[in-house]
């Protein structure tokens, strides 16, 4: 019996890989069906279409997609997503949003601590008398309020 060898298979690439759906591509980035839809709508997702009119998305839409969800996950708002991804200094736009959100969790944590020691140190009652201007964590309010959207 003679064996003869197949011809080696092409190596797949991440461009390669079959396009998925909305469906599929909500459940691996941890978002709605939704959010993906209003992305698209903002510009920030392109999808594909299949013949049926379905949403389909490729393995770059795929990476960016995981990106954006990420980044709203760590509070970054769309407008500043947009910005970050359109500009050659997009890390640097990330950067500084996520040094000013640490800013805010660790002048929260102060606060919080601060909290903590009045109510030990005089009960409920204590707990108002650490509202001086010197003592009360300076946040910028208007970053806060930005990520209540």
């Amino acid at each position: 019996m003679t064996v003869v060898p197949l011809p080696p298979r092409p190596a797949r690439t991440a461009a390669a890989s079959p396009a998925i759906s909305i469906r599929e591509l909500a459940a691996r980035t941890g978002t709605t069906l939704r959010a993906l839809r209003h992305y698209e709508d903002i510009g920030l997702l392109t999808a594909g279409r299949r013949p049926s009119g379905a949403r389909c998305y490729d393995s770059e839409q795929r990476r960016r997609a995981a990106l954006i969800a990420r980044l709203r996950r760590l509070g970054m708002p769309t407008p500043d997503i947009d910005a970050a991804l359109t500009a050659v200094s997009g890390d640097q736009i990330v950067t500084r949003f996520l040094s000013s959100e640490i800013a805010a969790a660790e002048a929260r944590l102060r606060d919080l601590r601060a909290a903590i020691d009045e109510l030990e140190a005089g009960g409920l009652e204590g707990l108002g008398s650490g509202t001086s201007p010197a003592s009360v964590a300076t946040v910028d309010r208007s970053a806060r309020l930005r990520h209540a959207r």
